[in-house]
């Protein structure tokens, strides 16, 4: 009988840390796709159509194992420039994800000419990463 009691209260604390961690993820979504204006579920067909994991690795994109350019991972919303340079904001992020060489002109980033909101997904899926 006390297996058991000690069994449900694991199980308890498992599904309370699963609650937590799913509301935490949530809330994140939440706050990244408001400040970026993008979607993160319309991310990754993006990113595969422009072969962004040709030079990047980031987490969730089939293929993308990219050595060229940095880990494209939970780390990026903690860096403070972007190639370096640009202050590391959600608007110079999506100005930089359409074209990046009239930011930074000598950047292995090639200006990608996508769409303001195909930029603004991609920024949402990659500040969402932790």
């Amino acid at each position: 009988m006390v297996r058991w009691i000690g069994l449900a209260l694991v199980c308890l604390a498992v599904l309370i840390t699963a609650g937590i961690l799913v509301y935490r993820d949530s809330r994140i979504r939440q706050q990244v796709e408001l400040a970026t204006g993008g979607r993160i579920e319309r991310a990754v067909p993006v990113m595969l159509a422009n072969g962004c994991g040709g030079c990047h690795t980031i987490p969730g994109v089939p293929g993308a194992q990219g050595l060229v350019g940095p880990r494209l991972d939970g780390t990026l919303s903690q860096r403070l420039y972007i190639a370096g340079v640009v202050p590391n904001t959600s608007e110079n992020m999506i100005r930089f994800l359409r074209s990046a060489r009239e930011m930074v002109p000598h950047t292995a980033m090639p200006s990608t000419g996508i769409s303001e909101q195909e930029a603004r997904d991609i920024a949402a899926y990659l500040y969402a990463l932790r």
